[in-house]
C-alpha cells in the first residue's frame, strides 16, 4: 500500500530546504564579497545568515562568527573581533586559528592576552576545551566507568577491586567539572564591553545620571535587563547600573 506524505510535511520540508538554501547562498555571498574586499556586504550577508531559521549550528555557525570577527579586524574594529572570536569559541573551542584571532585582536586593543599562559588560565582552557555537547558525553562516560567499576568490586571484592572503584570515581568527578562549567555559563548573559578605554554605566538609564562604575574595554559584564539604546548590567565589581547598549558586545550567538 502506497502511503502519502500528509501536505504539511510536504511544506515543512520544503521551508526547511529553502532555508538552509537561503543561508547557503548567504555564506556563499559574504564569502565572495570578502574576497573583493567589500566589508561592509559581507558583514551584512554573514549578519543575515545567522538569523535565518535554520542557520548553521555548531562548529560550522562558530566559523561563521569567526568571519565576522575577521571582518571587523579588516575595519578596524579591534574590540567588536575580540567579540566575535569569543563567541566563535563557544562554538569550536579547540580551534587554532579561532584562538590565534582572538589573541591578535586583543593584542591589538592593549588587552591581556586571554590565555596569559599561568595556571589558572590553562585550567579554564582545559575545561572550556568542550562543547556542552561534549561536555555531557564526557560525564556520561566517567559514570559509565564508574558504575563498571562499582559493579567489578562487587563481584570480585578485594583491594583492587575498591581502588578500581576509587580511582573510577575521581574520573566520574573530575569528568563532570566540564558539564558543570558549561551548565552555569548557559545561564549567565556576558556582555563584553567595546567601548575605547572604558564605559561609564549610570544610576539610571540616561545620559546625565550619576555614573557608579567604569568597567575597562574588555571586561566582561552580565546582562541583567534592557531599554532601546540603554542596557541593565551587574559589573563584576558587584555594581548594578545602566550602559550604553552601543558599549556592548552580545557574546551568546
Amino acid at each position: 500500500m502506497r502511503v502519502m506524505m500528509p501536505i504539511g510535511a510536504w511544506l515543512l520540508l520544503l521551508a526547511v530546504l529553502a532555508g538552509a538554501s537561503a543561508a547557503q547562498a548567504g555564506d556563499e555571498a559574504a564569502i565572495a564579497a570578502y574576497r573583493a574586499g567589500d566589508m561592509a556586504a559581507a558583514r551584512a550577508e554573514w549578519l543575515a545568515v545567522l538569523e535565518e531559521p535554520d542557520a548553521p549550528r555548531g562548529p560550522e555557525r562558530g566559523r561563521i562568527l569567526y568571519d565576522l570577527g575577521n571582518v571587523a579586524f579588516r575595519e578596524g574594529k579591534t574590540l567588536e573581533a575580540v567579540g566575535w572570536d569569543s563567541a566563535a569559541l563557544q562554538y569550536r573551542p579547540r580551534d587554532p586559528d579561532t584562538w590565534a584571532n582572538l589573541e591578535e585582536a586583543r593584542n591589538r586593543a592593549r588587552l591581556e592576552p586571554a590565555d596569559r599562559g599561568d595556571l589558572s588560565d590553562t585550567l579554564r582552557r582545559l575545561v572550556r576545551s568542550f562543547t556542552p555537547q561534549e561536555s555531557r558525553w564526557l560525564a556520561a562516560g566517567g559514570f559509565a566507568l564508574l558504575a563498571a567499576a562499582l559493579a567489578f568490586e562487587a563481584l570480585r571484592g578485594g583491594r583492587a577491586a575498591r581502588w578500581t572503584a576509587i580511582g573510577a570515581g575521581c574520573v566520574a568527578l573530575l569528568s563532570c567539572v566540564p558539564c558543570v562549567d558549561a551548565s552555569l555559563r548557559a545561564q549567565r548573559d556576558p556582555l563584553l564591553v567595546i567601548e575605547p578605554e572604558r564605559a561609564s554605566v549610570r544610576s539610571e538609564p540616561r545620559e546625565k545620571a550619576a555614573v557608579v562604575a567604569e568597567v575597562p574595554a574588555g571586561d566582561e559584564v552580565e546582562r541583567v535587563d534592557e531599554l532601546p539604546d540603554w542596557t541593565k548590567v551587574h559589573t563584576q565589581g558587584g555594581v548594578e547600573g545602566w550602559i550604553r547598549t552601543r558599549a556592548v558586545f552580545d557574546l551568546r550567538r
